[in-house]
């Protein structure tokens, strides 16, 4: 039987802050052994992450107290460890990744400094040798050509490539422990699926043990050995992964579980009008090089493309991080130059100049990814939701107004309370209500969904799905719904084309593109995502 490597027992940790002491973790105990992968779950906030920090002491002092607990590792308390002591392990014993590489990793340096910086702090070796290892590690984590990507900085890179230049900087001292901060979240299914397996070869070939922290339950039930469920600062269930997922003991754990997204597609009448019809759709960008910025060739991010969208109907649009998904809508809603004909009921919308466009931008609404960036930190949930009100609708006195803010907040699950408060008083599902309640009070026909629900807790996913689904039904809304999460696409939408590099490679109904995929590129999609 492998041995104990590190145990936790009891840890508590409170943040001071101006309101007061908050208690983000409770009288927390676990442990890991040795090559095991222990998962930590639970929704935003309710302390796996801040229990993954205290492992390595991460957090700052000022603002943290420590004060009870133990963790234990090769005979010793990390609690009583000196900040000299802890240098001595970061990165050597125990490393980490973290969820976002694009934040984590120094936009100044190349990809190749950073690895090598962790090897000559941790081994002493001279510049030479540590690039030597930095290039190994790069083609060790699947990166290609990395005698070339070494010296390539983090925005030139990808996001999975990213992910994995991280991955190669944790692994670089041969950890016993890499712990794993929701490492696939921002990733496609396709290179989720990759960094998976790469974890599982190089646990295989290191022995080393993962703590990975997530709250997609697909993902734990893939990877995890023995799983832990926090809520509210405490873990309120350990059981290894099968016993977990077959028989969860706790209601917040089947509360979880339940949570997966659930078929919510509406019927739509046949012979419903047609909202959007376009044909042959490109969007060209063009490469310029020189001082005179001559063009020397073009990026086809949308390749003659072909779209209908009917009176109530969601379309799925599916493929990895640029295959022009996002293009594709911004084009269609005539947010981005095309060519090719786009009509929009009885109007040819791809003739329109901006002037004639600005009419009909209230039939056109957007929900993006990240609510929190999207929305204004300087205005009010009151201000926010009326602002497309006093451009669109200037026949409405201030009490009109105001009445029809309350109407629409209510009809996304929010009461008059909120229309003095600003974003970040919000959570996360919360503010993504305030930004459909942005696009409703419009009464628009169509609304580009871009990854609404990527950023979301399983729980909060479910609810905001829920909600989309009611108001498609009640106002009759088309959907144009981009996703990488086919899981979630299956549940919302009736049709779904697949895209790939600019190009449709596979469309049709959900069912049938998705139990019985055709081409090469949407099996290999549907192998690396369970939907069902």
């Amino acid at each position: 039987m492998p041995g104990k490597l590190i145990q936790v027992e009891n840890l508590k940790v409170t943040f001071r802050t101006q309101g007061g002491d908050i208690e983000a973790v409770r009288g927390v105990s676990f442990e890991i052994s040795q090559s095991e992968n222990v998962a930590i779950v639970g929704e935003s906030g309710s302390g796996k992450s801040v229990t993954a920090l205290s492992l390595l002491k991460l957090h700052d002092p000022k603002q943290v107290d420590y004060p009870d607990g133990r963790i234990i590792y090769a005979q010793r308390d990390l609690m009583l460890a000196s900040e000299d002591e802890m240098r001595a392990i970061r990165g050597k014993d125990i490393s980490m990744i973290f969820q976002e590489p694009m934040t984590s990793l120094n936009p100044v340096y190349p990809v190749g400094v950073q690895i090598q910086e962790t090897l000559k702090l941790h081994r002493n070796m001279d510049r030479a040798a540590a690039r030597k290892i930095a290039i190994d590690l790069l083609d060790r984590v699947g990166i290609r050509e990395p005698q070339h990507k070494v010296d390539s900085f983090p925005h030139m890179l990808s996001g999975g490539q990213r992910q994995r230049a991280m991955i190669a900087m944790a692994l670089a001292c041969d950890p016993v422990l890499l712990i794993a901060d929701e490492p696939t979240t921002a990733l496609d299914v396709t290179v989720q699926q990759q960094i998976l397996e790469l974890l599982k070869d190089l646990q295989r070939d290191t022995g080393m043990s993962v703590l990975l922290i997530t709250h997609d339950l697909n993902l734990v039930r893939r990877f995890a050995d023995r799983v832990c469920v926090m809520h509210e600062g405490q873990i309120v269930e350990q059981a290894n992964s099968a016993e977990l997922f077959r028989q969860p003991r706790h209601s917040y754990t089947r509360y979880l579980l339940d949570s997966e997204p659930e078929s919510r597609i509406a019927e739509i009448e046949p012979g419903k009008d047609i909202v959007i019809q376009a044909e042959n759709v490109r969007v060209y960008f063009p490469i310029k090089k020189g001082f005179f910025k001559r063009k020397v060739g073009e990026v086809r991010a949308v390749d003659d493309i072909d779209v209908t969208l009917k009176r109530g109907e969601t379309l799925g649009i599916v493929g990895e991080s640029g295959s022009g998904k996002t293009t594709l809508g911004m084009a269609l809603l005539r947010m981005l130059d095309s060519t090719g004909q786009i009509r929009f009921r009885e109007h040819v919308i791809s003739d329109y100049r901006e002037q004639q466009m600005r009419p009909l931008r209230r039939f056109f609404q957007i929900v993006f990814q990240d609510p929190f960036s999207s929305l204004s930190p300087r205005m009010t949930v009151e201000q926010i939701v009326g602002e497309g009100l006093k451009l669109h609708y200037p026949e409405l006195n201030k009490t009109q107004r105001y009445d029809r803010i309350v109407t629409t907040l209510k009809e996304v699950g929010l009461d008059e309370s909120a229309l003095w408060r600003y974003p970040h008083e919000f959570s996360g599902g919360q503010r993504q209500r305030i930004a459909v309640a942005r696009t409703v009070i419009l009464e628009p026909d169509v609304i580009l969904l871009d990854e609404p629900t990527s950023a979301l807790d399983v729980s909060v996913q479910k609810q905001v799905l829920s909600l989309l689904s009611e108001l498609q039904v009640k106002h009759k809304l088309s959907y144009l719904f981009i996703s990488h999460d086919l899981r979630v696409v299956r549940a919302m939408s009736h049709r779904v084309i697949v895209m790939r590099e600019g190009k449709v490679v596979e469309s049709g109904a959900v069912a049938d593109v998705f139990d019985n995929p055709q081409q090469s590129y949407t099996q290999e999609l549907a192998k690396a995502s369970i939907y069902h």
